[in-house]
C-alpha cells in the first residue's frame, strides 16, 4: 500500500506543479518548457482535438464516459469553471513519469480522475487515438466498477480490458512489434500486455505473481466487452 500510495503522490505532486499554466486551454507554454516540449505539446493538442472530432472509438469512449457521470472533457471539481483543470493533461514527461490513467484522489469522486499523455512519447495521432482509448477503458472501468488500483485482481482485469478493446492489439500492432504469430494472438497480445502492466504494479512482488493474477481473472474479464457489443 505505501508503495503504491508514493507512485500516486508523485504522479500528482508533478501533475500539480504544471497544472496551472498546461491545463487551461490556450494558456501558453509550460515554465521550463524546451522548444522540442512545446512543439511536441501542442502536435500532440492538435491531435486530441482532431481525435475528438473525427475517431470512432475515442468519441465512443468519450460519449459513454459522460452517461456514467465521468464526463473526460469537463473541468474538474463540483464547481469549476471554465478556467478550472482540465482532465486530459498533455505534457512533455520526466523519465521516472509514464502517464496513463490517474485515479481519482481517495475521497473524491471517480469523476475527477485524469490521463496524462506523454507529448514525447507519442509518435503519431493513431498512436494517440490508441493511447487515449486505452486509458479511457481504464476510466470507464473506474467510474463503473469503483476499481481499487492496489487489489492486482482489479488492476489485472482492467489492463486486461484495455488491451483488448483499445485497438492495442490489432493485428498491425502486433507486427509493428515483432510479434508475427496468427492463432489467437489477440488473445496471446492482451495476456502478455496485461501481466507487464500489473507487473509494474508496486504491490506486485514479481513476474510469476503477475502471470498468476492475469490467468485467475482472465476469462470473466477477456469476455467483458463493456461498454462495447463485441472486440472490434
Amino acid at each position: 500500500m505505501a508503495a503504491q500510495d508514493a507512485w500516486v503522490a508523485r504522479w500528482t505532486a508533478w501533475c500539480e506543479r504544471i497544472v496551472a499554466p498546461s491545463l487551461i486551454e490556450k494558456s501558453g507554454p509550460i515554465p521550463s518548457e524546451s522548444k522540442e516540449d512545446i512543439k511536441a505539446r501542442e502536435r500532440v493538442e492538435q491531435w486530441k482535438d482532431d481525435l475528438l472530432r473525427t475517431s470512432p472509438m475515442v468519441r465512443f469512449m468519450v460519449k459513454h464516459l459522460a452517461l456514467i457521470q465521468c464526463d473526460p472533457l469537463t473541468p474538474r471539481g463540483e464547481h469549476a469553471s471554465k478556467d478550472a483543470p482540465q482532465k486530459l493533461l498533455i505534457a512533455s514527461c520526466p523519465p521516472d513519469i509514464a502517464g496513463g490513467f490517474s485515479p481519482s484522489p481517495p475521497g473524491r469522486p471517480p469523476s475527477e480522475a485524469g490521463i496524462l499523455l506523454c507529448a514525447n512519447r507519442l509518435f503519431s495521432k493513431a498512436h494517440l487515438e490508441d493511447t487515449l482509448s486505452h486509458e479511457m477503458i481504464h476510466w470507464w472501468d473506474h467510474c463503473r466498477f469503483h476499481i481499487d488500483w492496489n487489489n492486482l485482481r482489479h488492476h489485472a482485469c482492467s489492463e486486461i480490458r484495455a488491451a483488448s478493446l483499445s485497438g492495442d492489439c490489432r493485428w498491425t500492432r502486433e507486427i509493428n512489434r515483432r510479434h508475427y504469430g496468427f492463432a489467437k494472438q489477440h488473445q496471446a497480445c492482451a495476456r502478455r500486455r496485461a501481466i507487464l502492466s500489473v507487473r509494474s504494479n508496486p504491490m506486485c512482488k514479481d513476474d510469476a505473481t503477475a502471470e498468476r493474477v492475469v490467468d485467475d481473472v482472465w476469462d470473466s474479464c477477456f469476455h467483458d466487452t463493456r461498454p462495447f457489443d463485441e472486440i472490434y
